[in-house]
């Protein structure tokens, strides 16, 4: 029986020493367990222990403390006078995994997948791309991250807009050891990659493509049917792993955030560097941001005709970048920090410090390092801090990186060494004599261990003119110090009663007596012996980064938006009175003369000639000699839209949505409110025949991009006809895309709407039917949830869709350009729609040829609801006096002409409830001219949007004023760092584009349009 036992005891024991892989030879001996003594190991952000020990074996942490037992045969490492810190945690990377190559241009686009096999229909979606079997160790890249301290890395392919799983990975050469968890997280983005695939191609596109893939996954999951789609069921396999959401701007965080809300979804986001120009809506994320600190480099502004030329935008950037993280704090949030764009260790710890400097505290910076990207990969238990039973990966310092420049000396990863840098870790520091041949010299020694100062004192004689010595002066001689393990050597210039000239001391150092002793060159060449005595320690600081007054720098400094022209506060409505003004009501009044109008709570109160009382607070303006006007609304503009006005990469995009990209930076938006614009109708472009929806909106200056939405506006769409529409004006190569012709432009609208009505009868039979947001969108309009803007020129195609309309029963509301209106107004009449127009555009393309500029007026005649738009961001702020035009053209009345720029497009956009014309009760969107606004003389001398003052002369020349003051105050600021020899850049001029109906791709982003 106890021979029994014995083989059962000796079958358990053996276990663990089973090999799963065969070995070719004798097996490698077993690594042995080291103890790192005497070192001050930061445990964690919270927890330092000084003159400590870590134990580690087998690749793990054993014991940390002040007081470990270290076992026989452990390999002991005395660590005196380094630190210890946990291995850094890379949270956004590609390292080892490549991108996919981009296919084989081709002119013509690509419609289709070209991807074989059971996938998602669009090659951007691709959630079975799984990291960890593409990862293959890249010694370069995993060098760069362990020399900036980084142990982790979670790494992706770095393409598309679901991007698969990432991959947890111990950096340097592991072999099998090297992947810690193989699917540690999802991965998105709104970038497209390498697809060549036409759709999307704007952001609203990505947007509406990732929302779609969340509910087919979800349908997918719910009813498992039978066609096996490879790409869904990685969706719902990974669907409970961290998700990473990949930004690169601070609005892009938040219109991310709107689909993790529509599907109870938790992202955390790799931020874009100017997260602090949206505080206010930080406050209401909770997620936790990785944030970049490849903060931009200063640009040489060396040359002031050059340096004029930089946008205030750029510059305030460059000013407040380092700020960011302190910010993320204050708004109550957490982050991460990623090198993501920095390749040089000196600028990686250089951002860290300087980040400390501007609010972050070390213990945050460490924690944004190790335990917050470890919390988040849900990897706390084994990685982010160096405690008892987590994996031996850490990196050796010279001293505190967080508060001074110091060394990395090792890497350990799971409790692999790697030597990174053998230096002096000798500290020298303190006050010497130094004698030389009798007469002794103060020397001072200070600066960091690894960078140590000298000076050193003597007396020099002062003569008269006679040559007699009358006074000697003190001087204090910077030397230069080399130190080399045990040997140091000092040189330095002087001149006193004994030695004129170079003096080289070459010497050996004994720390633990404190003496220095060698030979020395003198100037006259005579070789002599030195020696220095230390007589007294010099205290070194341990905090050495002084904080910045950083509330006063953020909340002082950014501006709303933080652009030109920005508020340094957000504007807030005010109670007004306009008194002796002429008011143009658009009332059965008419223009009243002499009249008051009274805002209040963002509302018009009061309009009249009669008595009234002025509200306690009330500001009072005189409008003596000129003119108040509702706001102008622009029925047609592109402006305020971000990457990409069109979504042309199939004949139907219903399911792209311009207010999805809205872009509340836009100097277009201040520009126009200048101009006298309180509203506008943001369209889709004119790509295909059913475009995007639109976005109603006021025009509000240092806003958010959901706080230029009209609140429970209407909903509108974009449709399309003419030459852009069939691709007859985009190039020999794009005949691929259905339709080629206008005939097949009306086959699209009955397919389309067909499709939709059995989508319907679907849904009535199985409510738990395949969603199609596509489809969603034209039932909308079917149903008459939905209106329709349709751009338009030639009177076939116009009769075309109205038969299209009128046979499916559904009703067009606006025909914009319309330049044919003028020939088909009657059956537009009949059919219930109006028409937005231009004054006197004509001839810029073919199927313009017919356009007249009497167009307005004769569709007026008719007794159409005709409105004058723009469609361009110049045009858009002077609409005033292209509405003047048609009192030119077709003799029509000023009244008239002025309700085509303000009550009629506010009546094709069903808005005329609440602005449009000067009464009682409507939204206050007011401007005050300072002529008749027809006049090409009228200038807007204040545009209010809700009772808030968004344009004012007066301020508008005082902006202009802090514009140049804040420039030429950045600017000064950035030519120090010039002077100080700082890497700079040359600054390059970005071209400034705007959207129109025509624009393809994601050409005039954002950027382009910020000064």
């Amino acid at each position: 029986m106890k021979k029994i036992v014995f083989i059962l005891l000796l079958a358990i024991s053996t276990i663990g020493l089973a090999q799963i892989d065969p070995q070719n030879g004798l097996k490698p001996t077993q690594a042995p367990s080291y103890a790192l003594t005497n070192a001050t190991i930061v445990v964690s952000s919270i927890k330092t222990i000084d003159k400590g020990t870590l134990l580690i074996e087998n690749g793990k942490i054993v014991e940390v403390g002040s007081s470990v037992s270290i076992p026989k045969g452990t390999i002991t490492i005395d660590c005196s006078g380094k630190f210890i810190f946990p291995a850094f945690i890379e949270s956004y990377s590609s390292v080892g995994v490549q991108k996919p190559a981009r296919g084989p241009w081709n002119p013509s686009p690509q419609i289709e997948t070209s991807k074989k096999g059971p996938y998602y229909w669009n090659e951007s979606i691709h959630p079975e791309i799984n990291a960890s079997e593409l990862y293959l160790h890249d010694q370069k890249s995993s060098d760069l991250l362990l020399n900036l301290g980084f142990g982790f890395a979670l790494t992706h392919q770095e393409d598309g807009i679901a991007r698969g799983s990432a991959a947890l990975v111990a950096l340097g050469d592991n072999g099998k050891k090297q992947i810690i968890v193989a699917n540690a997280a999802q991965v998105f983005s709104f970038e497209k990659g390498a697809s060549n695939q036409t759709y999307p191609s704007s952001q609203m596109g990505s947007i509406a493509l990732l929302r779609q893939y969340f509910y087919d996954a979800q349908w997918f999951e719910k009813n498992n049917p039978q066609d096996v789609n490879l790409s869904l069921s990685a969706q719902v396999k990974n669907k409970n792993l961290p998700i990473l959401f990949a930004t690169n701007d601070k609005w892009e965080l938040f219109r991310a955030q709107k689909i993790a809300d529509e599907f109870g979804l938790n992202f955390q986001y790799l931020g874009s560097g100017n997260e602090y120009q949206a505080l206010d809506n930080l406050k209401a994320l909770k997620n936790q941001l990785i944030l970049p600190i490849n903060f931009p480099s200063p640009f040489d502004v060396k040359d002031p005709y050059l340096s004029r030329q930089i946008p205030l935008s750029d510059l305030k950037h460059w000013e407040l970048a380092p700020a960011n993280p302190h910010a993320v704090l204050t708004a109550g949030g957490t982050f991460s920090i990623t090198s993501k764009g920095i390749a040089k260790e000196s600028d990686f710890w250089k951002n860290i410090r300087k980040i400390i400097e501007m609010g972050v505290t070390k213990e945050q910076a460490l924690a944004a390092l190790t335990e917050n990207p470890a919390k988040w990969l849900q990897q706390e238990k084994s990685i982010g801090t160096l405690e008892k039973g987590k994996l031996a990966s850490f990196s050796i310092y010279s001293s505190n990186p967080f508060t001074e420049e110091s060394k990395l000396l090792e890497t350990w990863t799971l409790g692999k060494q790697q030597i990174q840098n053998v230096i002096n870790q000798n500290d020298i520091s303190g006050n010497y004599n130094v004698n030389l041949e009798g007469h002794l010299y103060p020397l001072q020694i200070a600066g960091s261990i690894q960078k140590p100062e000298g000076k050193i004192t003597f007396l020099n004689p002062i003569k008269d003119e006679f040559g007699t010595v009358t006074k000697k002066d003190s001087i204090v001689q910077k030397t230069a110090l080399e130190i080399n393990n045990n040997d140091i050597i000092i040189q330095f210039t002087i001149e006193d009663d004994f030695y004129k000239g170079n003096i080289s001391l070459h010497g050996k150092m004994n720390l633990k007596l404190g003496v220095f002793e060698g030979d020395a060159l003198l100037p006259t060449g005579k070789m002599i012996v030195w020696s220095a005595v230390k007589n007294s320690k010099i205290e070194r600081k341990k905090d050495s980064i002084p904080p910045v007054p950083i509330d006063t720098l953020i909340c002082q400094r950014i501006w709303f938006p933080n652009v030109a022209y920005g508020f340094d506060e957000k504007a807030v409505a005010e109670t007004i009175v306009f008194k002796n003004v002429t008011v143009w009501t658009n009332e059965d009044a008419g223009n009243m003369p002499d009249a008051t109008v009274v805002v209040e709570n963002g509302k018009i109160k009061f309009v009249g000639n009669g008595t009234f009382t002025i509200p306690t607070g009330a500001k009072v303006i005189d409008g003596k000699g000129k003119h108040l006007t509702s706001g102008i609304i622009d029925e047609h503009s592109h402006i305020a839209i971000s990457k990409g006005v069109n979504e042309g990469g199939q004949a139907i995009s219903a399911e792209v949505n311009i207010g999805t990209v809205l872009d509340a930076d836009d100097i277009n938006i201040y520009r126009q409110l200048a101009g006298g614009v309180t509203a506008a109708q943001l369209l889709h472009g004119s790509a295909n025949p059913i475009g995007g929806q639109s976005a109603l909106i006021k025009l509000k200056w240092g806003v958010t991009p959901d706080e230029l939405l009209i609140p429970n506006a209407p909903k509108f769409i974009k449709f399309a006809l003419g030459e852009n529409v069939k691709q007859a004006n985009w190039g020999d190569f794009q005949t691929v895309r259905f339709p080629q012709t206008r005939m097949g432009v009306e086959q699209v609208f009955y397919d389309g709407f067909h499709r939709a009505r059995e989508y319907e009868k679907a849904s009535k039979a199985n409510p738990d039917i395949h969603r199609d947001l596509e489809l969603d969108v034209l039932l909308e309009i079917l149903n008459s949830q939905r209106f329709i803007t349709c751009h338009s020129y030639v009177q076939s195609e116009i009769n075309m869709l109205l038969h299209v309309a009128d046979s499916m029963k559904f009703r067009l509301n606006t025909f914009t350009h319309i330049l044919e209106g003028y020939k088909v107004a009657d059956k537009m009449k009949k059919h219930g729609a109006g028409a937005s127009t231009f004054s006197d555009w004509w001839a810029y393309k073919y199927e313009v040829n017919d356009a007249i500029p009497y167009n307005a007026g004769m569709m007026q005649e008719q007794g159409l609801v005709v409105a004058i738009n723009s469609d361009d961001a110049e045009m858009g702020r002077r609409l005033n006096q292209e509405a003047a035009k048609s009192v030119k053209y077709s003799d029509m009345s000023e009244i008239d002409a002025w309700k085509m720029v303000t009550l009629n497009p506010a009546k094709l956009l069903h808005l005329d409830d609440r602005m449009g014309s000067i009464k009682a009760g409507k939204d206050a969107d007011l401007v005050l001219w300072s002529d008749n606004p027809l006049s090409i003389m009228a200038k807007s001398e204040m545009t209010i949007v809700d009772g808030v003052v968004m344009y004012d002369k007066v301020r508008d020349e005082q902006m202009r004023y802090l514009n140049q003051e804040e420039k030429a105050r950045i600017i000064n600021k950035m030519l120090e760092s010039n002077e100080k020899g700082e890497p700079s850049k040359a600054f390059k001029k970005k071209a400034r584009k705007f959207y129109h109906c025509d624009t393809i791709g994601e050409e005039g982003s954002e950027e382009t349009n910020h000064h």
